[in-house]
C-alpha cells in the first residue's frame, strides 16, 4: 500500500507527539498548518524549527493541504467543530479526516456530515489517555465511517486503535464519561488533598486513600458504589454536608464536596431506597436501569407538564 500524504491541522502535544512516532516509522514527509492563539502565520523559527524537528512542514494556509490523503484535525475543544467544517471543504472524494479532539459527541457528527457531504470519510478518534503518560502508543478509540480505514493504515506503524462502530460520536460519548471520573477524581483529590494540608495530615490522607484504594480492583470499587448509593445516598449527602462546613472552617472553598452532596441528593430524590432495600440481591446494572429510567421519566414530565405551553 502506497504510503498516504499526512497532515495536520493544529501541531499542539498530541499532534506533534504522532508526528514524530509516523516520522521515526516511514519517513514520509508531513505538513500541518496552524491558526492557535500561540502559533500561527507567519510562524516563528523556533516553531518551523520544532515541528521540522517532528518531519512536518509547516504551510501557510489550510488550502495547502488540499492534496494530504489523511488530516489530523488536533485543536483546541472551543474551535473543533468549526476547524472541522473548514477542513472539510477542501478534503477531496476518498480522503480521511482523523478527529482527535476532546469535542462532544454532536460537534463529532457535525463535523462527520460536512467531510462526508463532500466524499470523505470520518474517524472519530479519542485519546483514552494522556499522551505525557503513553506517548504515541496511547489508546484511539475511534468510531464514524473512516474507524476501520484508519486502523488499516496506522495499527501497522504502531498506533494503538480500538474500534467502537461505524457512527461518529459513539466513541467521543464515551470519551466524554470517561472524562466525568477522570477529571472528576483529579478535581476530587486535589480538594482534599489541598484541605489534608491545611489540616496538617497530608501525609496520613494519602496513606489511607492509597492503601484502600490500591487493594481494590476499580471494577469492584465502581461495582460497590452504584449499589450502595441507592441505599445510602441521603445519609452520605448529609455526611458531605458537614464535610463541605469543615473544609471552609480549614479556609477552602468546598467545591467538590459541596458538588457531591448535591449529586447524591438527586439520588435520594429519585425515591428508589426502599425498592431496593426489599430486594434480597441486585446488581449495579438494575440500579443504573432504574435511575435512567425514573430520571428519562421526571424529564418528559418536565417537558409535557403545565408549564411547558408556556414557552
Amino acid at each position: 500500500m502506497p504510503q498516504p500524504k499526512i497532515a495536520f491541522v493544529g501541531f499542539g502535544e498530541a499532534a506533534r507527539c504522532f508526528a514524530s512516532r509516523l516520522a521515526a516509522q516511514t519517513g514520509a514527509p508531513m505538513a500541518a498548518f496552524c491558526q492557535g492563539k500561540t502559533n500561527a502565520p507567519p510562524y516563528s523559527e523556533a516553531f518551523r524549527a520544532l515541528a521540522a524537528g517532528c518531519g512536518v512542514t509547516l504551510v501557510e494556509r489550510l488550502d495547502d493541504l488540499a492534496d494530504a490523503d489523511v488530516i489530523f484535525s488536533a485543536v483546541v475543544v472551543a474551535v473543533a467543530a468549526e476547524t472541522g467544517e473548514a477542513i472539510s471543504r477542501i478534503v477531496r472524494p476518498g480522503s480521511l479526516v482523523v478527529d482527535i479532539n476532546a469535542a462532544t459527541p454532536r460537534a463529532k457528527k457535525r463535523v462527520a456530515e460536512a467531510v462526508e457531504a463532500r466524499g470523505g470519510v470520518f474517524a472519530d478518534a479519542n485519546l483514552m489517555g494522556s499522551v505525557d503518560l503513553y506517548g504515541a502508543a496511547v489508546t484511539l478509540y475511534t468510531s464514524g465511517s473512516g474507524a476501520e480505514r484508519f486502523a488499516d493504515i496506522f495499527r501497522p506503524l504502531g498506533f494503538r486503535i480500538e474500534l467502537a462502530g461505524p457512527e461518529a460520536g459513539t466513541a467521543a460519548a464515551v470519551k466524554m464519561l470517561r472524562s466525568v471520573v477522570t477529571k472528576g477524581m483529579e478535581a476530587l483529590l486535589v480538594e482534599a488533598l489541598t484541605a489534608a494540608t491545611l489540616a496538617g495530615v497530608r501525609d496520613e490522607t494519602m496513606r489511607g486513600l492509597c492503601t484502600s484504594m490500591d487493594a481494590t480492583k476499580f471494577s469492584k470499587f465502581l461495582d460497590m458504589c452504584v449499589r450502595s448509593d441507592v441505599l445510602h445516598a441521603e445519609r452520605r449527602a448529609v455526611e458531605m454536608d458537614g464535610v463541605a462546613a469543615g473544609l471552609r472552617e480549614l479556609g477552602l472553598d468546598p467545591l467538590m464536596a459541596t458538588a457531591t452532596a448535591e449529586r447524591l441528593k438527586v439520588s435520594a430524590r429519585l425515591g428508589l431506597r426502599e425498592e431496593f432495600a426489599q430486594r434480597a440481591s441486585y446488581s449495579a446494572d438494575e440500579v443504573l436501569d432504574r435511575y435512567a429510567h425514573v430520571a428519562a421519566r421526571g424529564a418528559g414530565e418536565l417537558e409535557g407538564g403545565p408549564q411547558a405551553g408556556r414557552r
